[in-house]
């Protein structure tokens, strides 16, 4: 299966939660859908090359963070507390 933005949409849903109001839910997600992009592709081609020396016993992967980070948690001071104990 090919990838394009909409395509999580066809993968089957495990953890999905119940919004109280399914017309906000678009409108949040019609706004996310007109901001530019978190990563650039230049970044994103970066990451799959790091990932394939990971797999092919080339590198290590150090992967951190909560199970399940709330997005009010997600402030800058938070970020680099965690950053200096993975650094650590």
């Amino acid at each position: 299966m090919g990838w394009d933005r909409r395509s999580w949409r066809s993968f089957p849903i495990q953890q999905q939660p119940e919004y109280a109001d399914p017309a906000a839910l678009e409108v949040a997600l019609g706004v996310l859908a007109e901001l530019p992009p978190l990563v650039s592709a230049g970044e994103i081609r970066a990451l799959r090359a790091r990932l394939a020396g990971v797999a092919a016993g080339e590198a290590y992967l150090l992967q951190g963070g909560d199970c399940a980070e709330r997005f009010i948690d997600c402030s800058q001071k938070a970020i680099e507390s965690k950053l200096k104990v993975l650094v650590q």
